[in-house]
């Protein structure tokens, strides 16, 4: 069933045209994250595209006010982006949106996390994974401007900013157990770029297979503000 969804919204793409991008490329793990991203991409009132390397081209952007780069693995998802990478940047550059959940956290770097990979660089400071979670995948307590809140982690990052990088980024939540930074919002060029090392699109069914529970329930508005605040909707 995922497979048709996914090739339904690839042969759809030729005929409508779409004000948010979602990558669906290597990198993207196919085990829910592109259908996570696809769905609170729409939640924020978006139509989304699913980009892979085969229909990627500099003209999807011309409709497009967001970009959304779900969970999976960071540096695949830049090895099979290359060049076109710099489509994505000047993007951002020149007023469009990023957001990126776990994996596109660690993209949004100059490097992905403390490998030689090249991120998207449209974050300063640097990306580590997070050490001290209670299991994997598990439930982590966040410290935000709205006080406690639980979210799903597996194995995201937190952010490592100088003291002035950090002036540049305005702090959405730290993990309670180190105060590490989890999720940030902050500009590039004429655009913007939020994004969380926790996956607040996480489906119910996520917690359900890892049999654990988040107190405050899913956190889906929280990933379509996200996408809203970047898109500047």
């Amino acid at each position: 069933m995922k497979v048709l969804i996914l090739a339904s919204m690839l042969f759809s793409s030729l005929v409508y045209s779409y004000d948010a991008l979602v990558w669906g490329g290597p990198g993207a793990c196919q085990d829910g994250c592109i259908e996570a991203a696809l769905y609170v991409t729409k939640l924020a009132g978006f139509e989304p595209m699913l980009v892979t390397p085969e229909n990627f081209e500099a003209s999807l952007f011309e409709t497009a006010k967001i970009w959304v780069q779900p969970g999976g693995k960071s540096g695949s998802a830049s090895n099979a982006m290359g060049a076109t990478s710099r489509i994505i940047k000047d993007f951002v550059s020149n007023g469009g949106g990023y957001v990126g959940f776990c994996a596109g956290a660690f993209l949004a770097t100059p490097k992905v996390g403390q490998t030689r990979v090249t991120g998207l660089g449209i974050i300063d400071g640097k990306t580590k994974v997070y050490r001290r979670a209670n299991g994997y995948p598990s439930v982590e307590k966040m410290i935000t401007p709205d006080g406690i809140k639980f979210q799903y982690w597996e194995g995201g990052p937190w952010f490592s900013f100088t003291s002035s990088q950090l002036q540049k980024v305005t702090v959405k939540s730290r993990y309670n157990t180190t105060h590490g930074i989890n999720a940030v919002e902050t500009t590039y060029g004429k655009g913007r770029v939020s994004v969380s090392g926790t996956h607040p699109e996480a489906p119910q069914w996520w917690y359900d297979d890892g049999h654990i529970t988040d107190a405050d329930g899913l956190d889906h508005q929280v990933a379509a503000d996200m996408i809203k605040w970047a898109a500047k909707k």
